[in-house]
C-alpha cells in the first residue's frame, strides 16, 4: 500500500535463527512418520541451500547424510539447531549449544518433565534463565517451527507444501494458526510463517521486528494470546507504522471479565481486552475478529498499490448479488465512492440499454460478443475515478467452470493499468475457485469468497489508510497541547499526597482536576448543620449537597446526592436524612445548570499505562457503554475522534432546538485528563468524573473519584514494570507540557 521502501539491516538479532546458514538437526530419525524424519524432510523439501548437519549417536547416517554423536562434535560454525528431544534431555543440550555459540534454537518439546519438584525451579524456567543470560534467541518451545518462503529454509515437521513465497509475514501464538493459512488455499503467499509457542527467549515483537526489516514483507499477520514484552511491542507498532507496513492483529481472550474488582466507572465498563483496543487504535493497528478476517485483509493488503484518498467503487455481474453487497456494505458502513460526471458520462455510453451508469455498477447485459469488452471498459472506468479508492469486481467463477472466462483477463488488465487495490470477489464463501485464486495472484489480484468476507477487508484496508493519513498529518503540524496550570511543584505534592495510602475525598479530588485546567464546581466541605448551612449561603442557591463519607464511592447508589436546594429549609433536611443515614460529613456545591452529562475516566494497565475514557454520563455510563477509550496522554485531535465516535454526539451537537455544547473546550478539557493520568499514573489506579455537565458555555466536573495505587499494585512484577520513577527532570517537562 505505498509502502516506503524497507532498508534491510546488515544484521538482526534473530538473522541466524531465522536465515540461518548451516542448521543441526539434533534428534534426527530415520523412521517414516516420526518427528525427527519429518524435519528433515520438510527442510529438504522447502529447497534448504544451506549446509544440514544430522545429530544422533545411534546412526553413522540417515539417507546418505553422515550423523553425528553429538553437536560438539560438528566440525563448523552451527547458526541454527533443532533440538527434537523430549523435555528430560533438553537442559543439557542447550547448555551444550550455548558452549558452542550456536546462534540460536529452536525447540518443538513443551518444556516439562513429569514429576518436576513444584517447589523448586521448572525446566522451563531454567531454560528461560540460561538463554537469557546467553543472549540466545529461541523458537518455542511447544512450538511448530518456521518457514521463512523467501530464505527456502523450513524448520518444521508440518510441511507447507509447494506453495509460492509472497508478501505476508504470519506471528502466531498457536501452532494451529501457523498450519492452517500454510496448509491450505495456496492464493495467502507468505514471505515469513512463525510459531512462537512459548517465547522461552524470544518475543512476539521480535519476530515483528525481523518481518519489519525484510524487503518482502507487505504486511504484518500477527495471531496473538498476549504480550509479554509491552515496551519491545509498542516500539515495533510504532516501527511498523514509520515504515507503513500495515499490522494486522487477530487478539484472542478477549471476553474474559477483569474488571470485577474495580472501584470506578470506569472499571466496571472496561472488559479484558481494552487496553489493547486503545493501543492498536493509537498505532494504527487493523483488529479482526476471526481467522478469516486477519488472512482476508492481508491479502488484500499485501498488493502493491497505492492507498489514496476516496472510497469504493463496485462493479458486478449480478443485479442481485449488487442488492446484497449494497446491504452488507451498509450494515457495516462501506461508503461507495461519488464518481464524477465524467465517469458517469463514459459509464452511459458504452452499457448496454437498460442499465444505469452508477456505482455500485451492475454492468451485465445480453450474451452478445461484446459481453466481456463492455465490463472491460466499463471497469477501467470506474477504477480510473479519481473519487476510487479501492475496488472490486464481482463475478461468478469457478474451478470447474466459468461462465466467461474473459472476466478474468479482464481483471488482470485493471490490476496492471491501475495502480489502486482492486480485487475479485465471488459472493458465495464456499466457492471452489482455489485454481483461478493462484492464477489471479499471479497478476496480483486477490481473490476475496464471501460478500461479509470482502466488505470486511476493504473496511480494514479503508480504516488503515485513514489512520495513517491521520497519523502523517499531524506528524507534520505542531499540535499544541492543552495548557494547563499544574506546576511541577504541584504535581510533586499531589504525588506525596495520592501515595500516603489515605483516600483522596470529593474536594481534594476536584481540587487536584482544577489544577490540571479541568473546570470544577468548587465544594465545600462540611461536618455539622450550621457549617453546612453558611457554606450554602456563600455558594448561593440552588445548592447539591453530597454525602462525603469515607468509603462511599458511588453517592447516587445510596441516596447519598440532594439535588436543586432552594432555601436553608431543604439543606436542613436534606442535611438531617444524609447525617442519620450515612454520616456527618458532606460537601455543598452550587448547583450546576442543566446541560448534556458526560463521563471522564482513567484505568492505569498494569501493561500499557493509563487509559482514558469518554462516554455517556450520570446513570447511563452502564447502561448505556457508550465509551471510548486511548492510550494517554493525547492531543486535542484524539480527543475530537474520541468524541466523534460516541452516540451521545448527536445530543453534544444539538438536537430539536436544543443549542450545540462547546465541542472545542470539550476536546480540551479531555486532552488535559489525558495529561493528568499521563502525570499522575505511578500513584493512580484509576479516576472516574461522573457526570461532567456540558452546554454551549463549556464543560464543568461536578463529581469525581481518585483512587490511588496501593503498595501491591504500586510494585509491579518486574516483566510489566514499564515506567520507571519520574527524576525531578522528568516532573519539570510534564509541567511544561501544561503550561
Amino acid at each position: 500500500m505505498n509502502h516506503a521502501t524497507n532498508i534491510v539491516s546488515n544484521t538482526h538479532r534473530l538473522d541466524r535463527l531465522l536465515k540461518p546458514k548451516s542448521i543441526a538437526l539434533v534428534g534426527v530419525s530415520p523412521r517414516p512418520g516420526t518427528v525427527g524424519n519429518d524435519m528433515l524432510e520438510v527442510l529438504h523439501n522447502g529447497g534448504y541451500q544451506g549446509k544440514v548437519f544430522l545429530v544422533n549417536p545411534r546412526y553413522e547416517e540417515i539417507e546418505g547424510i553422515p550423523c553425528f554423536p553429538s553437536m560438539s562434535d560438528i566440525p563448523e560454525p552451527i547458526d541454527m539447531a533443532v533440538l527434537s528431544v523430549a523435555g528430560p534431555r533438553m537442559e543439557a543440550l542447550l547448555d551444550e549449544a550455548i558452549a558452542l555459540n550456536v546462534g540460536g534454537v529452536t525447540i518443538y518439546d513443551y518444556c516439562k518433565i513429569e514429576g518436576e519438584d513444584p517447589n523448586a525451579t521448572t525446566l522451563l524456567e531454567r531454560l528461560k534463565t540460561k538463554a537469557s543470560a546467553a543472549g540466545m534467541p529461541i523458537c518455542g518451545g511447544n512450538c511448530m517451527g518456521y518457514y521463512n518462503f523467501e530464505a527456502n529454509t523450513h524448520v518444521s515437521f508440518q510441511s507447507p507444501g509447494q506453495r509460492k513465497a509472497g508478501h505476508i509475514s504470519l506471528i502466531a501464538h498457536s501452532g494451529s494458526i501457523f498450519v492452517l493459512p500454510t496448509s491450505n488455499d495456496e492464493r495467502f503467499r507468505f514471505n515469513l510463517v512463525v510459531s512462537a509457542g512459548q517465547e522461552i527467549s524470544t518475543s512476539l515483537d521480535e519476530y515483528m521486528d525481523f518481518a519489519l526489516e525484510q524487503e518482502s514483507t507487505r504486511v504484518l499477520a500477527v495471531f496473538m494470546e498476549a504480550v509479554r514484552n509491552p515496551d519491545g511491542f509498542v516500539d515495533v507498532l510504532k516501527k511498523a507504522r514509520a515504515k507503513r507496513i500495515p499490522v494486522v492483529v487477530t487478539k484472542v481472550g478477549r471476553t474474559e471479565q477483569s474488571a470485577k474488582l474495580a472501584a470506578t466507572h470506569s472499571g466496571a465498563i472496561a472488559g479484558d481486552n481494552t487496553a489493547y483496543e486503545a493501543l492498536f487504535k493509537k498505532y494504527g493497528v487493523i483488529c479482526t475478529d476471526t481467522l478469516d478476517d486477519l488472512m482476508n485483509t492481508t491479502l488484500l493488503l499485501s498488493q502493491e498499490a497505492e492507498l489514496g484518498q476516496g472510497d469504493l467503487g463496485y462493479i458486478s455481474d449480478s443485479g442481485g448479488l449488487r442488492e446484497l453487497f449494497v446491504d452488507t456494505s451498509e450494515q457495516y458502513q462501506l461508503p461507495f465512492a461519488k464518481i464524477n460526471e465524467q465517469t458517469v458520462a463514459k459509464l452511459a455510453a458504452r452499457l448496454p440499454h437498460g442499465l444505469d451508469p452508477v456505482n455500485p455498477l451492475d454492468a451485465a447485459g445480453s450474451f452478445t460478443p461484446d459481453y466481456a469488452n463492455v465490463f472491460r471498459d466499463c471497469v477501467h472506468y470506474i477504477m480510473e475515478d479519481p473519487q476510487v479508492a479501492v475496488g472490486v469486481f464481482e463475478f461468478e467463477a469457478r474451478d470447474e467452470f466459468i461462465y466467461m472466462p474473459d472476466l478474468i483477463e479482464v481483471a488482470k488488465e485493471v490490476s496492471r493499468d491501475c495502480n489502486k487495490p482492486f480485487a475479485v470477489i465471488n459472493s458465495f464463501a464456499a466457492a471452489l475457485n482455489g485454481g483461478i485464486a493462484n492464477d489471479l495472484m499471479d497478476a496480483n489480484v486477490p481473490l476475496i469468497n464471501g460478500v461479509e468476507n470482502a466488505i470486511k477487508a476493504v473496511s480494514n484496508l479503508l480504516q488503515y489508510r485513514d489512520s495513517l493519513f491521520a497519523y502523517e498529518a499531524e506528524s507534520n503540524t505542531s499540535v499544541a497541547v492543552p495548557p494547563g496550570s499544574a506546576t511541577a511543584e504541584r504535581i510533586s505534592a499531589w504525588k506525596e499526597r495520592i501515595a500516603s495510602g489515605t483516600a483522596l475525598n470529593e474536594t481534594e479530588s476536584l481540587t487536584l482536576l482544577s489544577d490540571f485546567g479541568i473546570p470544577v464546581a468548587t465544594p465545600t466541605q462540611t461536618d455539622n448543620l450550621a457549617d453546612t448551612l453558611e457554606a450554602a449561603a456563600t455558594a448561593g442557591y440552588p445548592v447539591v449537597l453530597k454525602t462525603a463519607e469515607p468509603g462511599i464511592h458511588h453517592k447516587s447508589d445510596v441516596g447519598g446526592v440532594k439535588l436543586d436546594l432552594n432555601e436553608a429549609s431543604d439543606v436542613a433536611m436534606a442535611y438531617q436524612d444524609l447525617s442519620e443515614r450515612l454520616g456527618p460529613c458532606v460537601t455543598v456545591e452550587p448547583m450546576v445548570s442543566a446541560g448534556v452529562e458526560m463521563a471522564f475516566g482513567m484505568i492505569n494497565d498494569p501493561q500499557f499505562g493509563p487509559m482514558v475514557m469518554v462516554g455517556s454520563g450520570g446513570i447511563y455510563i452502564e447502561v448505556l457503554k457508550d465509551r471510548c477509550f486511548s492510550l494517554a496522554p493525547f492531543d486535542q485531535a484524539e480527543a475530537n475522534r474520541m468524541l466523534n465516535s460516541l452516540k451521545i454526539l448527536p445530543l453534544l451537537q444539538g438536537v430539536r432546538g436544543r443549542p450545540a455544547c462547546d465541542l472545542k473546550k470539550l476536546s480540551h478539557t479531555l486532552a488535559r485528563f489525558s495529561i493528568l493520568a499521563d502525570a499522575l499514573q505511578d500513584v493512580i489506579t484509576e479516576i472516574d468524573i461522573n457526570p461532567l455537565i456540558v452546554d454551549a458555555n463549556g464543560c464543568i466536573a461536578v463529581d469525581a473519584l481518585v483512587i490511588g495505587k496501593t503498595p501491591e499494585l504500586s510494585t509491579a512484577p518486574e516483566s510489566l514494570d514499564h515506567e520507571s520513577e519520574e527524576s525531578p527532570a522528568e516532573v519539570e517537562q510534564s509541567a511544561a507540557l501544561m503550561s
